[in-house]
């Protein structure tokens, strides 16, 4: 199953998304990212991790979502 979690504003985001990322490289799995612009110029930060990442996500308080569209993200 996948999960998500929103960092919040992607001007603030940079110290969890490194935080997390060297959580996560004990394993060859990606974590993909999402900007995404609700309105205006702000830019919200939501991470995605896939099924290889679920005790992460848990520990992280992630949100259980369907598989996301894979051409939407970036590879963090």
């Amino acid at each position: 199953m996948w999960h998500y979690k929103n960092l919040g504003d992607a001007m603030f985001a940079d110290a969890e998304l490194a935080k997390i990322k060297q959580l996560a490289m004990a394993t060859n799995a990606p974590l993909y990212v999402k900007y995404y612009a609700k309105s205006g110029l702000h830019c919200e930060v939501l991470l995605y991790f896939s099924p290889h990442y679920q005790s992460l996500a848990a520990l992280l308080g992630a949100t259980c979502c369907k598989a996301p569209n894979l051409d939407e993200l970036t590879v963090l």
